[in-house]
């Protein structure tokens, strides 16, 4: 009997959904609670958008992954920064009652950030090594429902019961959740992988004279950028590239990085042969991983599909609130559109496309999902056709429920793009370093959302929103055409392929 209820609560039904809502949860809680808490305080408006600084873990993880498939398990990894997470927000009830509680709380919310970001170094590899192909793509679903689902938890019920009992209860209640996660995770969460090397190493390797040279070195590059920025030559030089340049002022330090990201991988990609012998001259694991990576066939076409196939949704998604409020739908209207049924078909097609690629196969159901996804995108070209005109000038009275129908209608064919988008990554990592392909890969995610925030602003002010929402399906033709040239779409993977060598 204990046998057989083990087995249930290990089941693969269970423990990717407690993960992935796991992963969720104090990326939220960063992202949403750390903002609440910030205004609730009086803090100043500058002082609450610098709270988007604490997205730049999720933005640099890639730079840490590698040590996930080096050292002990994901397992491991998962549970060891579980129980960070929880001390962390604990730490923050402490904290929350005292007079210079936003210094603390901002010191303590950077901690948290990192240790989710790690965190999702962690679930993500864990997911690849626990689950063959067929079970990766079945519960894609369940992954991206409990992601959402901790979301709509930590900013709806949970921002709820803080204002009714105040910041310190609450948080030792967002804590008490994730530790329940913890307990179930440590205690049921199946062993399935063979141990690294031992996690005492890591710090050994940590305390080399190169280590703290090169943290030294970084260092002292950031003092000597800060004191070079606070000059006020190079501030009136800032000042005249702004005026004219204006789009650069859009650009958030997270989106800079991204961007940076995106020249140092095309730089190495460009010089790997070179790169790939410096490195058989020396025993670097960390660096075997980036190389590894864009070792693999057609990895510049790998590289363009992932930053270009959201493309189109994300500049309809960097549009899109600010157009319907235009043409009259209340903000609460448009919360219960999307934040409902949006959602809720989104999530639908999410879970109906891994379950049926993980029956069927990527190949068969690739192209009526893509199309879902992008076509879908012109159903508000279509609106804005109609109601620019005819609803400002109040000859046509606004259709509410016309509306929600068109964003839950986008929202499910977006669903279905994101099983194929989520089951492809996965095929694109390879089988050493699980977790820092990933990780590079994700990161590499944001890149169309970057773009789409520095441009859609000044596109949509010069086109209209007509020509605009054209724009972001046309935006997305470029995604579609790779897939008649990328790998792994005839079902096999980068696990196929022989490993980079030493």
């Amino acid at each position: 009997m204990k046998g057989s209820l083990r087995k249930r609560l290990s089941s693969p039904h269970l423990w990717v959904a407690s993960t992935y809502f796991a992963e969720g949860y104090p990326y939220t809680v960063v992202n949403t609670l750390a903002e609440v808490l910030f205004k609730e305080l009086g803090a100043s408006l500058k002082a609450i958008g610098l709270t988007a600084l604490l997205h730049l873990p999720w933005n640099l993880k890639f730079l840490w992954g590698p040590f996930a498939d080096r050292y002990a398990t994901k397992r491991s990894w998962l549970i060891w920064t579980e129980v960070g997470i929880v001390s962390v927000i604990l730490a923050l009830a402490l904290v929350a009652p005292l007079p210079n509680v936003l210094t603390l709380a901002s010191a303590l919310f950077l901690a948290l950030a990192f240790l989710s970001a790690t965190h999702d170094i962690a679930i993500d590899g864990y997911y690849l090594e626990a689950l063959d192909k067929k079970g990766q793509s079945r519960f894609v679903g369940y992954r991206v429902t409990a992601y959402r689902v901790a979301m709509l938890v930590v900013s709806g019920p949970l921002v709820v019961f803080i204002s009714k009992v105040g910041w310190p209860a609450g948080f030792v209640l967002v804590a008490a959740l994730m530790a329940l996660l913890l307990f179930y995770h440590a205690t049921w969460l199946p062993r399935v992988e063979t141990p690294g090397v031992a996690p005492w190493e890591m710090v050994r390797a940590a305390c080399r004279v190169k280590t703290f040279l090169a943290a030294a070195g970084l260092a002292m590059l950031a003092g000597a950028a800060r004191y070079l920025l606070s000059l006020e030559a190079v501030r009136a030089s800032r000042r005249r590239l702004l005026e004219a340049l204006p789009f650069l002022d859009k650009i958030s330090v997270s989106e800079w990085i991204a961007l940076a990201f995106l020249a140092a991988l095309l730089v190495v990609l460009a010089m790997q042969g070179r790169i790939r012998r410096w490195i058989d001259t020396r025993d670097s694991f960390y660096a075997d991983a980036f190389v590894d990576f864009l070792a693999q066939r057609q990895v510049g076409r790998i590289l363009a599909f992932v930053i270009l196939f959201r493309t189109g949704e994300s500049f309809l998604l960097k549009m899109r609130y600010a157009f319907l409020r235009d043409i009259g739908m209340t903000m609460e209207q448009f919360g219960i559109a999307g934040g409902t049924f949006g959602v809720v078909a989104s999530l639908a097609a999410t879970m109906a496309g891994g379950y049926l690629i993980s029956r069927d196969g990527l190949e068969r159901w690739l192209w009526p999902f893509v199309l879902m996804q992008n076509v879908l995108q012109l159903l508000y070209m279509a609106v804005s056709y109609y109601y620019v005109d005819l609803a400002q000038a109040g000859v046509a009275p606004l259709n509410y429920a016309l509306l929600t129908l068109v964003i839950t209608v986008e929202a499910f064919g977006a669903g279905f793009g994101t099983a194929v988008f989520m089951v492809y990554i996965m095929r694109c990592c390879r089988p050493r370093y699980k977790a820092a392909h990933m990780a590079i890969l994700t990161a590499l995610m944001s890149l169309s959302f970057t773009f789409a925030g520095v441009a859609s602003g000044f596109l949509a002010e010069w086109m209209g929103y007509t020509l605009y929402f054209g724009f972001t399906f046309v935006a997305a033709v470029p995604g579609m055409v790779l897939l008649f040239f990328i790998p792994y779409l005839d079902g096999t993977t980068a696990s196929d392929a022989p490993e980079c060598s030493r």
